[in-house]
């Protein structure tokens, strides 16, 4: 029997090397977080240090994870992903909070303000439930501010629980 490829010149040839340098692909991230992306060091409003925290993009640049670990060493990790179901900028958020009213997954709100990201979901707070709010604002490329917010009134007046600073430490 005759191999079929016994006349095909190409078999056993080797291929010329390409001389010409191709870029490596990187990911664009394609979310309206961007400004979160890094290294940071948190810090409440006394000035004293609350968390490292570190965003990196994911899932082709489609999303976003955030690790924060506190210096007692406890961790917790959030992803801002956008929802196919609901084309709708999701953040999910799960740490090891005394009680589970911070933990769970929150919509993102349009606020007007390009440099002010507000997530809004609901949470329990003394076995009663309540709306509560994450809002990041971009002071500039070194500065971001986290305020986490609880409204009882269904969103008419706030409470502020916290207010950090984030500082780039890269």
């Amino acid at each position: 029997m005759a191999c079929i490829f016994a006349n095909n010149s190409a078999i056993g040839q080797k291929r010329a090397k390409s001389k010409k340098t191709i870029e490596q692909a990187k990911v664009i991230p394609r979310t309206p977080f961007n400004f979160l992306i890094g290294n940071w060091a948190s810090y409440n409003k006394e000035a004293t240090f609350a968390a490292y925290i570190n965003v990196k993009v994911i899932a082709g640049g489609s999303a976003l994870e955030i690790h924060l670990e506190k210096p007692d060493g406890t961790m917790s990790v959030g992803l801002i992903y956008s929802d196919p179901i609901s084309d709708n900028w999701k953040l999910a958020w799960v740490g090891p909070d005394q009680s589970n009213s911070k933990n769970g997954v929150r919509d993102l709100q349009l606020d007007g303000d390009p440099k002010r990201v507000i997530f809004l979901g609901l949470t329990n707070l003394d076995n009663k439930r309540a709306l509560d709010r994450y809002i990041f604002e971009n002071v500039n490329s070194d500065t971001v501010v986290k305020i986490y917010e609880i409204s009882t009134d269904n969103g008419i007046t706030w409470d502020q629980e916290y207010k950090y600073t984030f500082k780039k430490t890269q």
